[in-house]
């Protein structure tokens, strides 16, 4: 009994080792990339739908600022030792990194209008997306964006409005206004 005792502690002890070559390495965590993590609080929210203490849809989105997208691709070139810049169709629009999550499958399809109704609204008009792409494969994603899991679904949503266009710099604002038959969220920036 003993000796099953020790054989087991001493395989439990020993697969929590790191790789000691120095040919191997390991990305930080996007939490621990502090220049990275740093611009990604800034332009992120988190938010929870919940009704009668049952979660109906867990929602992160990003807006992708091109100072967001500046320290994605740094990210991504010590990630994957390449340079590359990723969702470059955000520079030329408004573009938004949505992570939902919704416990009734029906709705996890975010570019579906019979039962989601997204819109941005600025400067007193609502726009509609020009574009909202159901974004894989998630593994992709993980190491830049921490909301992502296994029973979420990811997205790019892009509106037809440019940077020089967006009103977001000024006093008006922009607010990203996902809503459902379980729900709303409004984001604002």
């Amino acid at each position: 009994m003993k000796r099953s005792l020790i054989a087991g502690l001493v395989l439990v002890l020993t697969s929590c080792v790191s790789s000691p070559d120095p040919e191997v390495g390991i990305p930080l965590d996007a939490s621990e990339d502090t220049p990275y993590y740093t611009v990604y609080q800034k332009v992120s929210a988190d938010y929870e739908v919940i009704d009668n203490f049952s979660t109906k849809h867990q929602v992160h989105i990003t807006h992708l600022t091109s100072e967001f997208r500046s320290a994605l691709a740094q990210r991504y070139e010590s990630v994957f030792n390449e340079p590359q810049p990723l969702l470059g169709e955000a520079s030329q629009q408004t573009g938004f990194f949505v992570s939902l999550f919704a416990a009734n499958n029906n709705l996890i399809d975010l570019s579906d209008t019979q039962v989601w109704n997204v819109q941005l609204e600025t400067g007193g008009q609502s726009l509609k997306p020009s574009a909202i792409k159901h974004l894989k494969p998630k593994e992709r994603w993980m190491p830049f964006f921490p909301s992502i899991n296994v029973w979420s679904r990811e997205y790019l949503v892009l509106f037809d409005l440019t940077p020089d266009q967006n009103p977001g710099s000024s006093k008006q604002g922009l607010r990203l206004v996902l809503s459902s038959p379980e729900g709303s969220v409004r984001s604002e920036w």
